[in-house]
């Protein structure tokens, strides 16, 4: 048996707790067979998939009483309830994805404890706030691809490109809000001691080795395009004058997003120097070489190239998300070798991974639409600009193109890094308890 974990405290093995989460789930299962009859073939669905991570403890530890806590249950089923009996009642979605976040929550705890996966509770409420943000940008581009391929009006139902793009912008923040929400709650929840847990939870299956990359990695651009280290470093030199030039066009064509978009850029060409210098952490040129070329890509569109090259946009997301999902990969990876009680498998970092990138595609979508909203109102022109709903759900294919590219090759090129940001966290917890 594993030892007890904040994670079980999920699980509940009480009378009281099983009649109130079986009652749920008949209720449950009575709508489900509601929204069947009446033809709402995407609610039955999602109430089988919620009816099937509520009891999944119970059947796969074949005990009737072990069912997650009645209040967890109640706070994931609500919209489901409310969407089938009293839908006007819901103003926004925000009930709906803390709805979802739930779910998340309890799915994850359920592969913790019944997978080889490994994760502390932390973890777990950062993988919540993931998935809430991703259901959300999965769940408009899906339905955004069917109505432009299949001539349904899930999302195209008459209005125009920027009146969709603005509904389409407001459900990515309430999902942001109901994941910060959740998160707190949650958090709330495992910190407070009179929640103990009384569950011993069974593991399924073992652990893998931990350690699947060790040797340092190859460097598959360099050798590709045949390009020395000191070549790399002059390309990059070459890039970051260039994104100064920008920063003074900027300034004296009072071109506001130039400006700041270009002395953002330049200072984050420096961030691999200053984290190879302060944490001795040497970092690829390679790597530095992509990074830069992604802010400086992403510079020049904003100073004429977006406007004038209708797919400038879609190559810098590709490239802007292969560097996040890098720095995403080198993370999580460095996390899962330091932390013994973190274990995330090559394929399920790769699934991870792909979230997470979506994740921060609908957070930078909403970043765009705040600064728009901001800057409109202030009367300047747009720092970072959207142009209708089919320029956002491009944004997010491209996104998960680029994310694709990263995780794929990310085990062979990142580990080597990830490694020695591991060692860092090891040399800096060891430094923390000697105080």
């Amino acid at each position: 048996m594993e030892p007890i974990d904040k994670l079980s405290r999920l699980l509940k093995n009480t009378p009281i707790n099983a009649f109130a989460g079986w009652a749920m789930v008949l209720l449950l299962s009575l709508l489900g067979i509601g929204n069947l009859i009446y033809g709402r073939l995407i609610w039955f669905i999602l109430i089988v998939f919620v009816i099937s991570i509520i009891i999944a403890p119970a059947i796969i530890m074949r005990k009737l009483s072990v069912m997650p806590s009645w209040y967890f249950i109640l706070l994931a089923i609500i919209p489901i309830v409310g969407s089938t009996t009293a839908w006007f009642f819901f103003a926004t979605s925000i009930p709906f994805y803390l709805s979802m976040a739930t779910i998340a929550l309890l799915l994850g705890a359920e592969i913790n404890w019944f997978t080889s996966v490994k994760m502390n509770y932390r973890f777990a409420i950062l993988l919540v706030v993931i998935v809430t943000l991703a259901i959300s940008g999965l769940w408009h581009l899906l339905q955004w691809l069917l109505d432009m391929n299949l001539g349904t009006v899930y999302i195209l139902n008459g209005r125009t490109p920027d009146t969709i793009n603005n509904a389409v912008m407001h459900e990515f923040i309430y999902a942001m809000i109901a994941g910060i929400v959740a998160g707190l709650i949650f958090g709330w929840y495992f910190r407070s001691d009179k929640h103990a847990g009384s569950i011993e939870v069974p593991v399924l299956i073992s652990q893998e080795e931990t350690n699947y990359v060790t040797s340092r990695p190859p460097a598959p651009i360099r050798k590709l395009l045949g390009i020395s280290d000191e070549k790399q470093k002059i390309a990059m030199r070459m890039m970051q004058i260039v994104l100064f030039i920008l920063v003074i066009a900027g300034i004296l064509l009072k071109d506001l997003s130039t400006a700041v978009n270009a002395t953002t850029g330049l200072a984050l060409t420096f961030v691999p120097n200053i984290i190879t210098r302060k944490y001795n952490i040497p970092i690829d040129t390679g790597l530095v070489l992509w990074l830069t070329l992604a802010i400086f890509l992403h510079s020049l569109g904003t100073f004429a190239l977006y406007d004038n090259i209708i797919r400038w946009d879609h190559v810098t997301h590709a490239l802007s998300a292969c560097v996040v999902a890098a720095a995403g990969y080198t993370l999580i990876r460095a996390i899962d070798i330091y932390a013994d009680e973190i274990y995330i498998p090559p394929k399920v970092l790769f699934l991870f991974i792909l979230l997470f990138i979506l994740a921060m595609g609908v957070i930078w979508e909403i970043i765009e639409f705040v600064s728009d909203e901001l800057t409109s109102g202030l009367g300047y022109n747009a720092i970072l600009a959207q142009h209708g709903i089919g320029d956002t759900m491009m944004d997010l294919v491209f996104d998960l193109f680029g994310a694709i590219i990263a995780a794929t090759w990310g085990t062979a090129y990142l580990s080597d890094i990830s490694y020695r940001l591991a060692d860092k966290f090891e040399e800096l917890s060891s430094k923390k308890n000697a105080r």
